[in-house]
């Protein structure tokens, strides 16, 4: 569907989008038509005469699912049904059977069948229309009751709401399992849905998460320790990725989910610098981080998959258009190697140097060290006792506080 005011180029995107959306579903496409109409039809979204060349072109193709890249209202859904005899689905259906297709910890498949479900009561109307209303009351005063309708909708609320009182609950498990972590330099990694979020999880924390090309693959948040020796302990959380229109009842029941990011010291923006509408994806995602609230966090802009990209010069022109950002393909160890420094080097403008004292017996305390501190030096010459030069956050000083060397202050940076 073409408006007046819509860029052509745009929903040529949007169409490439919704057929690579349909085959994570497993549904191949057959076919595309556009219309381009001054506004939209309530009835149908589209024109009469284009509904009928819709059908005839399902029937040459053998199709028995169209699909509209848009969010259809449930009437337009049962008219176009009736009036094609197909299957009918909607981009915002599309993008929910994903969801539930994907969905893998108890936390995810709740809020997938919260969405569902509150996608699910608006469009309820009329699918019982063949059913009497339920008896009521006893042999004397029996009334009407309630239609099968009523009672399917009071259902879908009070299912509603006990997934609510559920996700509330593994909320509270997450609070209580990130307070252990509130000491801890926390990293998060955002972005546009197939961007290779988990890709660059896995080489930055020799992980081994489902990394796949194919959108929302990762919809739970999966949190590790930066792989990196000798440095202060970083955790980085890989998070469901981002589209273009996503179903607002999704961010709601998601937001759970995106706590990572909102707990995190620095946001990882990965971008697919490959996809010819990387501007838009990157807008995209943004967006989402303002909905969610996470405007005020600070971002270094990743730009992945530099490799699949012909022009020499992209590499300095996103430098100069986004100062710190960092260009890289996921798949090379040298890039993943600076991707690491640009973190640490972020965070290194709050670390303290100081000097710890560590008897070298105290294998717990030299561990402590390595863990939590970049070593700048170590002094094995002294008699059972090992003299560490280091940098260490403020946040994990004081449990390394007791190893200091006397002699030394810390200093800061």
């Amino acid at each position: 569907m073409l408006l007046p005011n819509d860029d052509s180029k745009i929903l040529q995107v949007d169409l490439a989008e919704l057929e690579s959306l349909l085959k994570a579903l497993g549904i191949a496409t057959v076919g595309q038509i556009v219309q381009k109409r001054v506004k939209l039809t309530p009835s149908c979204l589209i024109g009469t005469g284009k509904v009928d060349e819709i059908r005839d072109l399902a029937r040459a193709l053998g199709a028995g699912v169209l699909v509209v890249d848009r969010a259809l209202s449930p009437p337009q859904i049962r008219n176009l049904e009736l009036m094609t005899k197909c299957k009918i689905m909607d981009r915002n259906g599309v993008i929910l059977d994903i969801f539930s297709q994907n969905a893998c910890t108890t936390a995810a498949k709740t809020q997938v069948e919260i969405a569902r479900l509150e996608m699910m009561l608006p469009r309820m109307v009329g699918q019982w229309t063949h059913l009497h209303r339920q008896g009521g009351g006893g042999a004397v005063g029996r009334s009407d009751g309630e239609k099968q309708i009523e009672v399917d909708r009071r259902r879908a609320r009070d299912r509603i709401l006990k997934l609510k009182d559920q996700l509330v609950q593994i909320s509270r498990d997450r609070i209580t399992q990130s307070k252990s972590r509130r000491k801890e330099i926390k990293v998060a990694l955002v972005g546009y849905t197939n961007s290779g979020k988990t890709t660059i999880m896995n080489a930055m924390t020799n992980g081994s998460f489902l990394a796949k090309d194919a959108l929302f693959a990762t919809l739970d948040s999966n949190v590790r320790t930066i792989e990196a020796t000798g440095r202060p302990k970083m955790l980085l959380s890989d998070t469901v990725g981002f589209i273009r229109n996503l179903p607002h009842t999704l961010v709601e029941s998601f937001k759970s989910t995106l706590d990572h990011v909102l707990e995190a010291d620095l946001l990882l923006l990965v971008v697919d610098i490959a996809h010819d509408n990387y501007r838009s994806q990157l807008e995209t995602t943004k967006g989402v981080l303002a909905e969610i609230g996470a405007t005020g966090i600070p971002v270094i802009h990743v730009f992945n998959k530099i490799d699949q990209v012909e022009d020499p010069f992209m590499d300095r022109v996103l430098r100069l258009a986004y100062p710190g950002s960092i260009c890289i393909s996921a798949h090379k160890n040298e890039d993943i190697v600076r991707l690491r420094e640009s973190v640490y080097k972020f965070f290194a403008v709050s670390f303290i140097r100081c000097k710890f004292a560590v008897p070298s017996s105290d294998q717990a305390g030299v561990s402590l060290v390595y863990q939590n501190c970049t070593i700048l030096g170590a002094d094995y010459e002294r008699q059972d006792l090992i003299v560490f030069d280091v940098h260490v956050t403020r946040e994990t000083y004081p449990k390394l506080a007791p190893y200091r060397l006397q002699t030394e202050e810390p200093l800061a940076l």
